[in-house]
């Protein structure tokens, strides 16, 4: 079950993210605004918004459809990695805005429980990815031997 998981943590989390990406492409407002309230401005807040749909959609698909697994399993661990940045700076905020995370805003009555929940599930799977990459190129270098300088 544990090799099971971790040889498809990949494909799970690719595809979280094209369900991010395509429900900020479908509702990208909550996302803007939550920036905006941070006091950044539209175009600034709109501009990053783009940004990680595209981000999100582009590592989506690497990661449902193996690419380029390595690449695109560090380049998940370093976007997730700013996501929980950026959902703990909302959850040390008195009133923070929503962040747009997912579609899960509904979830909570509270802002800051929302991002206290964001930063847990973030963690959670940050680890599966570590330990995903472990899985898939760790045993790669072992068989291989110490490089040699």
């Amino acid at each position: 079950m544990k090799t099971w998981i971790l040889r498809h943590t990949p494909t799970l989390v690719g595809v979280m993210f094209l369900w991010a990406g395509f429900y900020k492409l479908l509702y990208p407002g909550q996302a803007t605004m939550s920036l905006e309230t941070l006091n950044v401005p539209y175009a600034v807040a709109k501009a990053l918004i783009t940004a990680t749909i595209i981000a999100e959609l582009y590592l989506g698909v690497i990661l449902v459809r193996r690419l380029d697994l390595r690449f695109g399993l560090s380049m998940a661990m370093g976007l997730m990695f700013l996501f929980t940045g950026y959902l703990w700076h909302l959850s040390t905020l008195a009133d923070p805005p929503k962040c747009g995370c997912l579609g899960l805003t509904g979830m909570f009555n509270s802002s800051k429980h929302e991002a206290l929940f964001g930063v847990f599930r973030n963690c959670v799977i940050l680890w599966a990815l570590q330990l995903s990459f472990d899985h898939h190129f760790k045993q790669v270098e072992k068989a291989a031997g110490p490089a040699v300088a």
